[in-house]
């Protein structure tokens, strides 16, 4: 009978979180918010719908297992080089800081030091669901605050493992270790290094050859909890068991998929855990001392978003970038969840004590999704009011801009900054780079080029860089809101200004030309033709007609933002005509003429600016250039002119 009162208990928790995940996702905020809600509705504390609460932590702990074992899966080696400096610098910095702040107002407080610490501990992290969640949606993962809060929700993730470790040292437990005790974790450390070099993947690849995708997960599932459980024989924890066994699987060819296998199950059990969490705040607790929980929400919060702010500008990231990153990492974590629980059953933590750190974390959590809304136009205005004083930190970039005009300013030194650089270096037009990553601008110096460190999204930056003076402004950038910022800011300036932008979906196209871009290319759109072109070059179709149809696309897509009142200067070839691929007809009157010869813009309307011949485009071909079979001609101008001009390459009416 009690099992089936569990899984009515389990169906009716299931069934909440379902609705109020549902219900916050309509309004655009994280479901991990319904799920906290729905285990205060539930639990012992609400409407009493849950009583066996034990079983239930048993299923959440599962969900943490998961969540570490993939977190472990995603920190491969070069990913962490990648972001070794803001992990190490701004990560290290803003745990120090917000942890020495957090155990300093502990004691203030009168608790004691070993409940301070534990206490810091927990609250130094920040949701790293909920924050990679909303930069996900927004698509501001490779945007510099996105990076800046990756880099430290990484350290934060790593440091996890630490606190675990550090825990029960703190309680009292194992002060010393024994010989046995660190031969048997070396040894277990060992054979782990021993199992995923040389005898995980040819495993993996034998149950592959199987084409069964059950046994795969099944293998996957076992090697978690078998490394669990070993770790916890030898006196460590279950989290660190799955961390490990995640590390192991990260270098495989097979992670990808063992990834894709097991979130489902994370996020079901995770889902489940937080509702755990939900179940344990006690809501009459902090309806009796809802100023000490508010009061408390706030002094974390600002301490938060200080040493988040700090860790960024020590990585040398402007003040508006700082503000960003704060804004993000201000709130406590799901693994602080995690670590207050474990301290509690430690007797680290006095329950009090314990029901009101918890209800401040599920607080910030809550509020997270909705200060993001708001943290770019905040940060922006913040930022400006610093700008005078700021403007003196500048002496480099005055002293190099102030005698440029007519030139070109690139913001972002990435592949396609530095590619339009190139273009112009061909053509001798002066320009110069602007660089929010301070790695990247060492290295542009060192190349040699004219880069300077600065926020392009800065009305400030932009009048030092010349705006005013410049002929064009390309955005080779990957932040959105940064985006329309700095579009908006330099058709203020200098309205004659050309602005070339770079953005990732055709869906901003509309919005960033009415902000005043002259041209704006969708790498979405793009790359999607350049996937179709690809493809039909596969099926041997001759270039000729791939490329015509790839113009048609073109004209058809850029022509309905036209419609919709979308300004485009660029677009002006379109307007007065149209560009066609004509294959020259094997019998055509005029094969080994030349295009002289045949006179086609007198007699036509129509310009040939190109031919293909075997697959090589020859561009503006000169007048002494012959035609030959299997060529195709690249015609501009009216429909009506390409007719005319299809008939006389044919010798008769179509």
């Amino acid at each position: 009978m009690s099992d089936h009162q569990f899984l009515i208990e389990l169906l009716i928790l299931l069934t909440l979180a379902l609705t109020s995940g549902l219900v916050f996702a309509r309004l655009r905020l994280s479901p991990i918010i319904g799920y906290l809600v729905s285990g205060m509705i539930a639990g012992p504390y609400g409407l009493h719908l849950i009583r066996n609460i034990e079983q239930v932590k048993v299923i959440a702990e599962f969900g943490v297992i998961l969540l570490l074992f993939t977190i472990g899966l995603e920190f491969s080696v070069t990913r962490l080089l990648r972001l070794k400096r803001l992990l190490l610098r701004g990560g290290l910095a803003q745990m120090l800081l917000s942890g020495a702040a957090f155990i300093g107002l502990g004691i203030l407080c009168g608790l004691d030091i070993k409940t301070a610490i534990p206490i810091a501990m927990a609250l130094v992290l920040s949701s790293t669901a909920i924050v990679l969640k909303l930069l996900s949606e927004r698509g501001e993962i490779d945007t510099a605050h996105g990076r800046m809060s990756l880099g430290i929700l990484l350290a934060q993730d790593l440091a996890v493992v630490f606190f675990l470790v550090m825990l029960p040292l703190l309680a009292g437990q194992d002060l010393s270790f024994s010989l046995w005790k660190i031969a048997k974790v070396a040894l277990l450390l060992g054979g782990l290094l021993v199992f995923s070099r040389y005898l995980l993947q040819p495993m993996l690849l034998s149950i592959l050859k199987s084409r069964s995708q059950e046994l795969f997960r099944i293998t996957i599932l076992a090697l978690i909890l078998v490394t669990a459980w070993l770790t916890a024989e030898v006196g460590l924890s279950l989290e660190l068991g799955a961390f490990l066994a995640g590390l192991a699987l990260s270098e495989s060819p097979y992670a990808h998929q063992a990834l894709s296998d097991i979130l489902p199950f994370r996020d079901t059990f995770l889902a489940i855990f937080f509702v755990s969490i939900g179940i344990l705040v006690n809501l009459d607790l902090v309806i009796a001392q809802w100023q000490l929980v508010l009061t408390a929400t706030v002094v974390i919060s600002i301490v938060k978003f200080g040493a988040a702010a700090l860790a960024t500008i020590l990585c040398r990231y402007p003040l508006r970038i700082a503000l960003l990153s704060g804004m993000l990492l201000f709130q406590a974590g799901e693994f602080s969840f995690v670590f207050l629980k474990a301290a509690t059953d430690l007797s680290l933590i006095p329950e009090n004590t314990y029901q009101v750190i918890l209800a401040v974390i599920a607080l910030t959590m809550i509020t997270t999704p909705l200060l993001a809304t708001q943290a770019e136009r905040w940060s922006a205005a913040i930022a400006v009011l610093f700008d005078k004083s700021l403007r003196k930190m500048q002496p480099e970039m005055q002293e190099r801009t102030a005698n440029l005009s007519g030139h070109v300013l690139i913001a972002g030194y990435g592949l396609s900054g530095r590619n339009v650089g190139q273009v112009l270096r061909r053509f001798d037009i002066p320009h110069l780079y602007v660089e929010l990553n301070a790695e990247n601008v060492s290295k542009g110096r060192r190349e040699g080029e004219f880069i300077v460190y600065g926020d392009i999204a800065s009305a400030e930056v932009l009048s030092e860089l010349g705006v005013m003076r410049a002929k064009a402004l390309v955005l080779a950038i990957n932040d959105p809101a940064a985006l329309a910022r700095t579009i908006s800011i330099a058709r203020q300036s200098n309205p004659d200004l050309y602005i070339l932008a770079r953005t990732r979906y055709v869906a901003e196209l509309e919005h960033l030309c009415q902000l005043g871009a002259d041209e704006v290319i969708p790498d979405e759109f793009e790359a999607s033709l350049q996937l179709g072109a690809n493809l039909m070059r596969r099926f041997n179709r001759s270039e000729g007609h791939i490329l015509h149809v790839l113009s048609e696309l073109r004209q058809k897509h850029y022509t309905s933002m036209m419609h919709k009142g979308v300004p485009s200067h660029g677009l002006s070839i379109l307007e007065g005509g149209r560009l066609d691929y004509q294959a020259v007809p094997d019998d055509s009157p005029y094969l080994d003429a030349s295009l002289a010869e045949i006179d086609l813009r007198n007699l036509t309307g129509v310009t040939v600016v190109g031919v293909i011949r075997q697959e090589r485009t020859i561009y503006n071909p000169a007048g002494s250039f012959c035609i030959e079979p299997g060529d195709t001609l690249m015609l501009l101008g009216s429909s009506e002119d390409v007719q005319r001009a299809s008939e006389l390459l044919h010798g008769h009416p179509l």
